[in-house]
């Protein structure tokens, strides 16, 4: 082909709902739906019949998502609340912003998602109180169920950071119909993004969704009565009517995705000499992934060298994520504390390497990716 391959190309989603989000928006427009409307409202029923749960609260963003769940989940000031040294800083942040203490826990070697083994080890020696459970890179732990028992057993609650899994599956089920709390980001990049920051929160119960209404909205309990200390975190209908015609598309960008991320894996483990020194990642059994990302390691090669060297050739590869959250100069000051020598985090943070994939990828570029890769590989 001819031409750069771009990281991620959101314009062919764009060109397919622009129409119909013109239509929408006007009206929006019209009836000054700018904070909540019925839009919102319609939004969060739309989302919590796609991932099988009871009730979706919509909010600003992901990061004010995780906010919100922490609390709906009793956490408060000097808590300890466990969470995997490989993720996006909001996860860690948001511990932080409220006060507690972030436990780090060290991942799994193949599904690269929080380790029941040091989770389990970490309890022992910091009795955390909660547990922030991210599923990272578009698919999730293969001790998922194991994960989810042990704190039920031990009375630690859950937060679900699920950002980056909408449209995954455990054995056929969405993964977050079982999560008690779960959240949901709307970043123009993830699999369902919005036109602008965005977040939801999903939830069982009417009391955790009444909670989590007021402490979005300042943590009213009438219209100048307050029962919390909340905060400014809400929806409008622009948002939402972006987002209701991006989840009428949801079918056909998991199908575009998944093939993408399936097409990679199998390219590159069906070459002899790539399949011996590229390692690419991918979802443990039973579980379906959304196609959210390219997750791959060169031996040899350090991610940046990679990834530099795939940019030079016009390919917009990316290292999501190049650091481990102990690494962060905020951290220490934060109080977190760190099991173990988390090595697995860092040396694959090290080693990190994501090739283009999004909605709507075409072969070529898929092709033009890996004959980049291969040329890297072979200096390795």
């Amino acid at each position: 082909m001819s031409g750069p391959v771009p990281f991620i190309d959101l314009t062919r989603l764009v060109k397919r709902i622009r129409a119909d989000v013109l239509s929408a928006w006007t009206e929006c427009l019209d009836k000054c739906e700018f904070v909540g409307g019925p839009r919102v409202g319609a939004v969060e029923k739309k989302l919590a019949s796609g991932l099988g749960v009871p009730f979706v609260v919509s909010c600003a963003n992901g990061t004010d998502a995780l906010l919100v769940a922490l609390q709906a989940q009793g956490v408060k000031r000097g808590m300890k609340v466990a969470l995997p040294n490989l993720t996006f800083w909001s996860t860690f942040e948001a511990v932080a912003q409220l006060g507690a203490i972030p436990v780090l826990v060290d991942i799994d070697p193949d599904d690269l998602q929080v380790s029941f083994d040091e989770l389990k080890s970490a309890h022992e020696a910091h009795r955390f109180e909660a547990l922030m459970l991210v599923h990272l890179y578009g698919w999730t732990s293969s001790r998922l169920g194991d994960i989810r028992a042990f704190c039920k057993e031990r009375e630690i609650a859950i937060v679900e950071d699920g950002a980056q899994c909408f449209g995954v599956e455990v054995n056929g089920k969405p993964l977050l119909a079982d999560a008690g709390v779960a959240t949901l980001s709307f970043y123009p990049a993830k699999v369902v993004g919005g036109a602008m920051d965005g977040g939801a929160v999903t939830v069982q119960t009417k009391e955790h969704e009444v909670f989590l209404r007021s402490l979005c909205n300042h943590g009213r309990s009438d219209h100048y009565s307050y029962a919390h200390v909340g905060w400014n975190s809400r929806m409008g209908g622009l948002q939402a009517a972006f987002i209701s015609r991006v989840l009428d598309e949801v079918p056909a960008i998991l199908e575009s995705r998944r093939a993408s991320a399936a097409w990679y894996r199998e390219r590159l483990s069906g070459d002899v000499a790539l399949s011996k020194k590229v390692r690419v990642y991918g979802p443990p059994s039973g579980v379906t992934e959304n196609g959210y990302l390219n997750v791959l390691t060169v031996e040899g090669k350090r991610g940046q060298e990679v990834v530099d060297a795939l940019k030079a050739a016009g390919i917009g590869a990316a290292r999501t994520y190049p650091e481990t959250m102990d690494a962060q100069p905020p951290a220490r000051a934060a109080g977190a504390v760190s099991h173990g020598a988390l090595l697995r985090s860092r040396a694959f943070c090290e080693k990190v390497v994501n090739l283009p994939l999004f909605f709507d990828m075409r072969v070529d570029e898929r092709e033009a990716a890996v004959a980049a890769l291969s040329s890297i590989v072979a200096t390795a």
